[in-house]
């Protein structure tokens, strides 16, 4: 007799930081509630609020797109991305705006025209196309894999123009600085802000990837190995994904800062962490106040660090498959987007006759 499948029901999970975090269990799903282990009451509301919510979407598959709401498609391409153990923070943030605008209408009513008054309704187009991006792999996973037959016509925004923005060194310099008067001047908000900024200049690793190191390998997280040089983008158990983390050699400089930071730490726990320790899961408003400071325009985000890196490596003359392999590009991209900088750039060409 085949065994009953138990309730949602809260659980405790370690989570990638090594912090025990109470988390909502639905079979093989897990639902982050936010709560700490002792913090019951909370965590009990999440799953009440869950359990509403799961009941007032039924998925009726065999009534057709005209019958099954957006929401449906979305919670279901959710729930497969959280099987996989994937980090989905993100995905439920994209995925709020568009059950705001998609929740309650099916399937059916997804076509060009829908399409085009969504992106309408966002301020940033570049938000829409990927957030449109999400529902259409939601809507078509959930069409195959229900066995509908139906594939709607998406008309996405076109995508942005690739940033040509770079720091100079003056400018990286005065963003640092700007980030230790930050910390001198209200060390619990911005304890790590320097940390963060000398980490992106130095590797160049995108900002989520950054937020994720820990001092000591694990599962979720990449770690810095000090005694090999080496730093390591992606924990043992994260698949590897189009925005590649791949290992790097770390900078001789950043390895007597790293070395400095983790013993100030203790040697565990995150790499970059609040004031009591505590993960941090966005550093933008952080940035942003350290841009303000430095007087730099809007156009600097925590991402420019990744431009400035790759542009320092080819204006220093790097291999392109040595800066490419550093960054987690392929050369192809090195070269395309960021060759120019190259003092060698065409020059033979230049000087032909």
């Amino acid at each position: 007799m085949p065994r009953r499948k138990s309730p949602p029901r809260i659980v405790p999970r370690l989570d990638r930081d090594g912090v025990k975090r109470l988390v909502i269990r639905d079979g093989s799903v897990y639902k982050r509630t936010g709560c700490l282990v002792g913090e019951t009451e909370s965590a009990a509301e999440k799953l009440a609020e869950y359990i509403g919510q799961k009941k007032q979407k039924p998925v009726a598959v065999e009534r057709g797109p005209d019958h099954i709401a957006c929401a449906a498609a979305l919670d279901y391409y959710l729930a497969a991305k959280q099987s996989r153990d994937e980090d989905t923070s993100p995905l439920e943030g994209r995925i709020a705006f568009l059950t705001l605008f998609w929740g309650d209408k099916p399937l059916s009513a997804i076509d060009g025209e829908t399409c085009r008054e969504y992106a309408e309704s966002r301020i940033h187009q570049a938000a829409a196309r990927r957030e449109l991006e999400d529902l259409r792999a939601a809507v078509y996973m959930f069409c195959k894999e229900k066995r509908l037959n139906f594939r709607p016509y998406f008309d996405l925004p076109d995508k942005p123009v690739a940033r040509e923005r770079w720091l100079t060194r003056q400018e990286a310099a005065e963003l640092l600085r700007a980030a230790l008067r930050l910390r001198r001047a209200r060390p619990k908000t911005y304890e790590c802000l320097p940390r963060f900024i000398l980490i992106g200049l130095y590797t160049g690793t995108r900002h989520a990837a950054i937020l994720d190191l820990n001092w000591n390998r694990g599962p979720a997280g990449g770690w810095p190995d000090l005694d090999a040089g080496v730093l390591y983008r992606r924990g043992e158990r994260v698949r590897e994904t189009t925005k590649r983390r791949p290992p790097m050699r770390l900078p001789r400089r950043l390895i007597a800062h790293l070395k400095r930071w983790r013993r100030i730490d203790g040697g565990k726990g995150p790499v970059i962490h609040a004031k009591g320790g505590e993960p941090i899961g966005l550093m933008r408003k952080s940035f942003d106040a350290a841009r303000v400071e430095a007087k730099l325009g809007e156009e600097v985000t925590p991402h420019i660090m990744r431009h400035t890196r790759a542009t320092w490596l080819m204006q220093r003359r790097v291999p392109i498959w040595d800066a490419a392999g550093s960054l987690g590009m392929t050369v192809k991209q090195m070269e395309t987007t960021y060759g120019h900088h190259h003092p060698d750039f065409q020059q033979a060409a230049a000087d032909a006759y």
